[in-house]
């Protein structure tokens, strides 16, 4: 461990515990989710079914609507063919296959509620299947429904963050480094950051995780529209101070970013997250400027391209 005395103030506000004698993993994955694994609950208590569908990505959430549409259809075509055949009216009964699609298309008319009228059920069993079907396709809809509702309307943080941070000459000295940015037209104002520090440290003989606050040049902004290029400077009251890589890889440090903004399109206070462990903080490097002027007066030109382009450069 290192043996140089750190002389900031450890916090204790992070949320994140200082119990941990051995760090194996970030506390905060890139995409802002907590890395935190529970115990000792049941399934129940473990998991929301709507906090996971709800947070679930896009493309996935589709699969998964079609995968349950189609399993579902799947399952009462079995039901109709094998048991339901001559008491469908107009189905045209053909090879197993020509059978089997008749019965699967049925379905899907009954599961929708569209019911065309070729196709029509008679008999007690056969109705009664139809209309437990025809139950859980309204059940279906309407959760699906507040589903996509629930998600279109969720107040994000749409911000991108840099993949690395770097440590760069700032004024007379050094400075830690990372930029953000807003995507998808987000009208972001009163934004505010917080940084801390997460290093396991030796205290009495015994390594303990301790968090130190990294105070910013500039912590709060009115209205963020480009870029914004986030500045601890490291100075003799920083954490940081007389820290080399070789001294933050030792002592398994990793950079916790907190963010908070209004966003004007949800009329609402959304919160972001990100960290950079000592792997992503990059010694000796600046960034390069990822906005400019447009050269016809089209007004300022953000390219998201550049956010983590940079250039190595020494250190003073």
């Amino acid at each position: 461990m290192h043996k140089k005395k750190i002389d900031a103030k450890a916090v204790e506000n992070t949320g994140l515990g200082t119990a941990v004698s051995e760090k194996y993993a970030r506390f905060i994955n890139k995409d802002g989710s907590h890395n935190v694994v529970t115990r000792g609950r049941n399934i129940f208590e473990r998991y929301s079914i709507y906090s996971f569908l709800i947070n679930m990505r896009g493309w996935k959430f589709v699969i998964l609507i079609l995968t349950f549409y189609t399993t579902i259809n799947f399952v009462f075509a079995a039901f109709y063919y094998l048991f339901c055949i001559p008491h469908l009216q107009g189905l045209i009964v053909g090879t197993p296959l020509e059978t089997f699609e008749e019965a699967y298309f049925f379905s899907s008319q009954t599961l929708t509620t569209v019911g065309y009228g070729r196709i029509s059920p008679t008999g007690f069993i056969t109705n009664t299947i139809a209309s437990f079907e025809a139950l859980i396709g309204i059940l279906s809809l309407a959760i699906i429904t507040g589903l996509l509702y629930g998600r279109f309307v969720k107040p994000r943080a749409h911000l991108r963050f840099s993949e690395s941070a770097v440590v760069a000459p700032f004024k007379e000295g050094r400075g830690l480094m990372f930029r953000l940015a807003p995507i998808k037209n987000a009208m972001l104002s009163d934004v505010s950051l917080q940084v801390a520090l997460s290093m396991m440290i030796e205290e009495n003989g015994k390594k303990i995780n301790r968090y130190f606050s990294l105070p910013l040049q500039i912590s709060s902004i009115n209205t963020l529209t480009v870029t914004w290029t986030v500045v601890h400077p490291i100075d003799e009251t920083s954490p940081l101070y007389q820290l080399s890589a070789a001294d933050l890889e030792t002592n398994d440090a990793e950079v916790l970013v907190f963010v908070r903004a209004f966003d004007e399109n949800f009329a609402n206070t959304v919160i972001a997250r990100s960290s950079y462990t000592y792997a992503e903080i990059i010694h000796g490097a600046k960034f390069l400027p990822a906005f400019y002027d447009s050269p016809k007066g089209e007004g300022t030109i953000v390219d998201h391209r550049k956010l983590n382009d940079y250039i190595d450069v020494p250190l003073p």
